[in-house]
């Protein structure tokens, strides 16, 4: 079904100044009024493609130019959005830990997660696999700040005192194999009372629509939420799997390579 969109414009006074509203319903076709750009959608929603580029390196950078500072694109060899600061990009996703360290802590991934499985040659056809990760919090870029109180046991970190907190989760990985229709990066989450129950709070997922389109499967996951104390996290890798009888379907969340190490980082959030 084709849809109309329309774009309102207003020139007022002697010099011109646009407001543009994009809007599928005529009902929403007035721009915001401290807007220069207002997108609106329905459901089901859409999205706003901003520029991609292959690598960060193809994207243009140049230096001392106040007017590029704020200009965005999307990298896709490791799936990160950069900002320009009129002199450099730099990945949306960077923290900085020096300015309240106290209230950080950060935990590596130690080791390699191999996954595969074999769908068989009987319906129902495909397969799944997952295992959890490996963290830990004595490697060279660990730290647990003072003001922050966590554990880590058995690739687990448990949270030991009740706040609002911003997880963070990073990983990469390889698509291997025959027909390996998705991989996904999951944080999950066990309650107080049922402490080795875990569910899934958030999660990203690579396809393999991603993998023809060139995308590399480079994962970053943030959430912010309540966090009573005693509840557990942990980082679980899953993969799924279409019709493969004779070759094994396969993934690896690989620890080292060109776009770093996979982490979990705790911010305590104090307003």
């Amino acid at each position: 079904m084709k849809k109309h969109y329309f774009i309102s414009l207003f020139v007022l006074g002697t010099l011109c100044h646009a407001q543009i509203a994009i809007a599928p319903n005529p009902a929403d076709h007035e721009p915001h009024q401290n807007s220069i750009l207002d997108v609106k959608s329905t459901t089901p929603s859409k999205a706003v493609l901003i520029p991609v580029v292959s690598q960060i390196t193809n994207a243009a950078d140049p230096d001392n130019d106040n007017n590029f500072r704020g200009a965005v694109t999307y990298s896709k060899d490791n799936g990160t959005i950069y900002e320009h600061d009129g002199t450099n990009w730099s990945s949306i996703y960077n923290y900085v830990v020096d300015v309240r360290p106290q209230y950080f802590a950060h935990f590596s991934r130690s080791a390699n997660l191999n996954l595969s499985c074999n769908g068989g040659f009987l319906p129902p056809y495909g397969c799944t696999a997952s295992g959890i990760v490996q963290l830990a919090n004595n490697g060279s870029v660990d730290f647990q700040g003072s003001s922050i109180n966590l554990s880590l046991a058995s690739n687990v970190v448990t949270v030991n005192e009740t706040d609002l907190y911003r997880i963070t989760y990073r990983a990469y990985a390889t698509f291997n194999g025959l027909n390996t229709d998705e991989i996904q990066l999951r944080l999950q989450k066990a309650a107080v009372a049922t402490p080795t129950a875990f569910s899934t709070i958030d999660y990203k997922s690579f396809t393999s629509d991603n993998d023809n389109l060139g995308y590399s499967p480079v994962f970053n996951g943030s959430i912010v939420l309540q966090v009573n104390a005693g509840e557990k996290f942990r980082l679980q890798g899953f993969m799924q799997s279409g019709f493969s009888p004779l070759v094994n379907s396969s993934t690896s969340f690989q620890n080292n390579n060109t776009y770093g190490s996979g982490e979990l980082i705790f911010e305590k959030i104090v307003l």
